[in-house]
């Protein structure tokens, strides 16, 4: 699993780069030769939600969200079951959700067949890639959430103890 994880965090890692890229390009052309790289802003706009979906779907299963841990750490093991159960809960069902959303809004998007204005890229190929992460995300939390209710996993607090 931890290879999956490494795999959808690097394709994340490849979106940002490209938009850094991208936005960088921009602006030196911009303010630089008044002139500009053609769908700039939308191909930003597609790597952007890309790698945030992809993000999500790393997170997701590698537990490095924002947590509030005051009760789960001074609690008993009981209360941290149940804490996990119904937070992973929750976060299966919200992806699941998310993931139907998105997949109904490619669809939409391939159906209304937008383009965007210079180049004529289809807008569906970025939304598409970005559902892909979600369903990453989907099937990255069902696993995990299998992991903590089925299997008994516990969550592995990160301890900075020793931590400079």
């Amino acid at each position: 699993m931890d290879r999956i994880v490494a795999i959808v965090e690097k394709t994340a890692g490849y979106c940002i780069g490209f938009l850094a890229i991208i936005t960088f390009s921009e602006a030196i052309l911009r303010y630089g030769f008044t002139t500009h790289i053609p769908d700039s802003f939308v191909l930003g706009q597609m790597m952007q939600g890309i790698a945030i979906c992809w993000g999500i779907a790393t997170t997701t299963y590698a537990d490095r969200q924002i947590t509030v841990d005051i009760l789960y750490e001074f609690g008993s093991n009981a209360l941290r079951r149940v804490c996990d159960l119904v937070g992973y809960t929750i976060n299966l069902a919200f992806m699941a959700a998310f993931g139907y959303a998105i997949t109904f809004k490619v669809f939409d998007i391939l159906e209304a067949g937008e383009i965007s204005n210079d180049l004529a890229v289809p807008l569906w190929t970025g939304y598409t890639l970005a559902s892909v992460g979600i369903l990453a995300a989907v099937l990255m939390s069902l696993i995990r959430w299998w992991q903590i209710v089925f299997q008994h996993q516990s969550v592995i607090l990160h301890d900075l103890e020793g931590v400079e």
